[in-house]
């Protein structure tokens, strides 16, 4: 499987720390993200990647459309791939692993997600049908311990992903590139309603939001514990840009 991890050219020490912090896993393949501040967003909407009525940041779309340019290669190549985004940081035997979950999983599986942001929630199945489980996270102890998870050999098990926030790290097939392609182009601004927040209702504000859409709709999973992690700096993320 390929290894991309998406980074704007402009952002250099961004490219460096990725590669440094996960100099481990072999065969990493930057993507050099497509920067937003430079988007023509009419002619985007022209073409038919934005909605009229998007008002995602400059940042959020060109971060949006990176991830499903990618998405058309996997879906082109016909081979499956994993896709980063340049904060994330993964486990020692990220390889191993993420191997040996593949292989468990459905032989139609569309895509897993190896991680997801620490200052949210996570809701997936414990038990297909019977048991939602909804996990919370502590950012702040993440960060703390994010060196120390790169010397980690982790061991994890999938489980069918109903929804979360952030995509700094995820595997997906042929077939689910395609599917997310379809689902989520053109961007749009649209409002959902959450369980796993008491039944708050969030508007979109970016790529990973119009995934959780869909996530019922595919063979979507995500692991855990992850095997990926990200200190998300939001003051420095791709989507603010």
């Amino acid at each position: 499987m390929n290894k991309f991890f998406i980074s704007l050219e402009r952002t250099p020490e961004r490219t460096e720390r990725f590669r440094t912090v996960n100099a481990h896993v072999p065969g990493l393949v930057h993507a050099p993200g497509i920067d937003g501040s430079v988007l023509d967003i009419d002619g985007m909407k022209q073409q038919g990647f934005l909605r009229e009525d998007c008002q995602f940041t400059r940042g959020a779309i060109g971060s949006g459309l990176t991830h499903a340019a990618l998405w058309g290669t996997v879906a082109k190549s016909g081979v499956a791939a994993h896709i980063f985004e340049d904060d994330a940081f993964l486990c020692r035997n990220f390889e191993e692993e993420s191997r040996r979950v593949i292989a468990s999983l459905p032989e139609d599986w569309d895509i897993i997600l190896w991680g997801n942001n620490s200052d949210t929630v996570l809701q997936f199945d414990l038990l297909p049908g019977i048991t939602q489980c909804v996990a919370t996270f502590s950012q702040d102890s993440v960060r703390a311990g994010i060196q120390t998870f790169r010397d980690m050999d982790v061991t994890s098990l999938p489980f069918r992903l109903d929804h979360t926030f952030g995509i700094c790290g995820y595997a997906i097939s042929p077939s689910g590139a395609d599917k997310m392609i379809r689902s989520c182009l053109p961007m749009e601004t649209t409002d959902l309603g959450y369980a796993s927040l008491g039944g708050r209702v969030l508007t979109t504000t970016s790529i990973d939001h119009l995934m959780n859409m869909h996530y019922h709709e595919m063979k979507a999973y995500t692991c855990f514990p992850p095997l990926c992690l990200t200190d998300n700096l939001t003051a420095q993320s791709l989507n603010l840009d």
